[in-house]
């Protein structure tokens, strides 16, 4: 039977209550009204802070498992058949539950159209990556976030696209998403401290630094850095990174930034993300703790 507006704002109400076992039972009878309650909590949220607590709980609970039902339908295929952008975007619509999601696919759409343009017909894979370098990194001025490396949204994909800005794995998102829908080869690299994408085909194979202004690297640039970073070197840290792994990296990094930031609400559910994902991630990519990627 559903819930009516004033029952609901009636048991909103009664989280106010000094009695824990009040509150745990209002919060569950909340949780179980689900999306219909959503509305009303937010309203609560605002009309009264001194129950701000409680109620981000209860919305993070509703809206939490949601996003944790979709993503273990996402991640029941292989590997190699996740959907990395539906992944990325379901990562941002727990941070921006309105989230617009079909206007930055169009968006994506868009400047994969503008970079198509500029390549022409027929263009090598070096043209291919240069060119597509310098519309994002020139033209478009996405940049790495120096200034503030460790702003939580410098992970969420739709802030990424806003703002230009970004870290290392979100610029090499940006740059994935709109190079496969050009058809170019491309896939993530997750490089201990330091994302990548490689461009690999039988004629051209190259790595872009994406948060360094598409820089181009060898293999031997590569192996230079992980030496000097203190990681040594070994083939399997240039490997492509599948889908799924991305986004557990994606995960990792803004669970240890709401971490530092004490917000224990974000990180348990973000965790709980990850045990969704990390049935299949083992790999390399799970000894890069953290952020710097």
């Amino acid at each position: 039977m559903p819930t009516g507006e004033s029952q609901i704002k009636a048991l909103i109400r009664l989280l106010s209550d000094e009695n824990d076992r009040v509150v745990k039972t209002i919060t569950g009878k909340l949780i179980e009204i689900g999306d219909s309650a959503v509305p009303l909590l937010q309203e609560a949220e605002i009309e009264q802070p001194e129950m701000a607590k409680r109620i981000e709980g209860v919305l993070d609970e509703i809206r939490g498992k949601r996003l944790e039902d979709e993503l273990q339908a996402l991640v029941s295929a292989s590997d190699d058949q996740v959907d990395l952008e539906t992944g990325a975007f379901l990562i941002a619509r727990y941070a921006y539950p309105n989230l617009d999601v079909p206007t930055y696919r169009a968006q994506l759409d868009t400047l994969a159209a503008e970079v198509r343009e500029r390549m022409g017909l027929r263009v090598s894979g070096e043209e291919a990556v240069k060119t597509l370098g310098r519309y994002l990194f020139v033209e478009q001025g996405f940049r790495g976030n120096t200034r503030n490396y460790y702003e939580t949204d410098n992970s969420y994909l739709n802030r990424v696209l806003d703002r230009r800005t970004g870290i290392p794995i979100s610029l090499s998102l940006v740059y994935l998403l709109i190079g496969l829908r050009l058809g170019l080869p491309l896939a993530g690299v997750g490089m201990p401290g330091h994302f990548l994408v490689k461009h690999e085909s039988e004629r051209y194979k190259v790595f872009v630094d994406c948060f360094n202004g598409g820089a181009l690297l060898t293999e031997k640039d590569c192996a230079r850095f992980l030496m000097q970073a203190g990681y040594g070197f070994e083939e399997r840290y240039l490997a492509k990174s599948p889908s799924r792994a991305i986004l557990v990296r994606t995960l990792k990094n803004l669970i240890a930034i709401y971490h530092k930031l004490d917000d224990t609400v974000k990180e348990t559910r973000l965790t709980r993300f990850i045990e969704v994902l990390d049935g299949r991630s083992k790999g390399v990519e799970d000894q890069d703790e953290g952020c710097g990627s």
